[in-house]
């Protein structure tokens, strides 16, 4: 087996993706990408073994995803902030692997709404803040070029 090729955490980035160019969310230090599936069960019987325990059986039935960011906030990047938190239309963004093709590089492109907005500040300190999206509709993954 290959030995596995790491990814750098400043190779795996957020952007807001309002524009023509999509804005890098320089100021996250910390971001977070969370897909989630939900089932529905059923206890399925072995018909030719009717004394055999039945086993759980699972179907699809809906995806969703959502993702979280944290960092230090500057001043000038709070008006960004502020109109997709106050947004009632869902907001795109982007999370991208930056590597080639090759190495598994791609993006996962998707609408959000803000959940929450935090900025916090302790014992004087820097002024930190956390986001917490929802996505709204699908996640779509692109390859990235070769």
């Amino acid at each position: 087996m290959a030995e596995p090729q790491l990814l750098p955490g400043n190779r795996f980035r957020a952007y807001r993706a309002t524009g023509q160019t999509p804005e890098f969310v320089c100021l996250a230090t910390s971001i977070t990408l969370t897909i989630t599936n939900a089932y529905e069960d059923a206890t399925v019987a072995d018909c030719d073994n009717p004394l055999e325990t039945p086993w759980r059986k699972s179907v699809k039935s809906s995806s969703s995803w959502g993702g979280r960011f944290s960092g230090s906030i500057a001043a000038d990047h709070l008006d960004d902030f502020r109109a997709d938190v106050s947004s009632e239309d869902a907001v795109p963004y982007q999370f991208q692997v930056d590597r080639n093709a090759a190495g598994g590089g791609g993006k996962w492109a998707g609408n959000v709404f803000y959940e929450n907005f935090e900025i916090t500040k302790n014992n004087n300190g820097i002024v930190s803040f956390t986001a917490q999206l929802r996505g709204d509709g699908p996640l779509v993954w692109t390859d990235a070029s070769a």
